[in-house]
């Protein structure tokens, strides 16, 4: 069978913690698209940049592009979700993050696994990153995997996400211009939430304590890069 139908399928159910909603999706990832985002980031290389954030910045961005049109079956499903729930912005916003929380953390690194890792570890991975298509086909990943696919997902949907990377604390948060209790900062003339997603439960504006010197995070990518 041609490879451009073969499909991976894959099923997803997932709770949005603020109103303790419970959510199904069902979505596909043709072997095609899969093949295609991994040749692609097995055979990206940052030949110039400045400094770390635009190294990152080139990285993330060709991920984003490459896999931006290849999303539609997921993309779908979630539209489903925000039309049957007549969900705003806002609501959506959770659900769509909420939904990318739950899939399970493993390490992604550009090197060996030394097997003393505190959760799965994926070794000799190009750039220490999977593309969103990759991420979706094989449901695991590490924090800028999720951010990617998280940029990507939100700004094929309309909103203006920015990636967050900070070099102290070895991580990478999503930020989106949403209502917030929690920690936010202005940016553009707007204010954006800090969003971890590496875990359940974690809402717009709720850093987590050992990662909350907001001088230690930076803007990797943004949305009109």
């Amino acid at each position: 069978q041609d490879s451009i139908h073969m499909l991976v399928v894959n099923g997803r159910s997932w709770k949005e913690y603020l109103n303790d909603n419970g959510f199904c999706s069902s979505y596909h990832v043709s072997y095609q698209d899969y093949d295609n985002a991994a040749y692609s980031r097995n055979n990206l290389n940052v030949q110039y940049w400045s400094d770390d954030s635009d190294y990152w910045r080139q990285v993330y961005s060709q991920l984003y592009f490459d896999s931006r049109d290849h999303l539609r079956s997921i993309q779908d499903s979630l539209l489903s979700i925000r039309d049957e729930w007549a969900l705003d912005r806002e609501d959506f916003a959770r659900v769509v993050v909420a939904f990318v929380q739950d899939i399970p953390y493993e390490y992604v690194i550009p090197e060996d696994c030394k097997g003393d890792e505190t959760a799965p570890c994926n070794g000799n991975v190009n750039m220490g990153i999977y593309s969103p298509v990759e991420f979706l086909g094989a449901m695991h990943g590490d924090c800028d995997t999720r951010t990617v696919l998280l940029y990507t997902l939100l700004k094929n949907f309309g909103y203006e996400p920015l990636i967050l990377n900070s070099n102290e604390y070895a991580h990478s948060i999503l930020a989106l211009d949403v209502k917030s209790a929690g920690e936010d900062f202005e940016y553009k003339g707007r204010r954006y939430a800090y969003w971890e997603t590496t875990n359940v439960g974690w809402l717009a504006g709720m850093l987590p304590p050992d990662m909350n010197n907001k001088d230690y995070w930076s803007v990797a990518l943004d949305y009109e890069f």
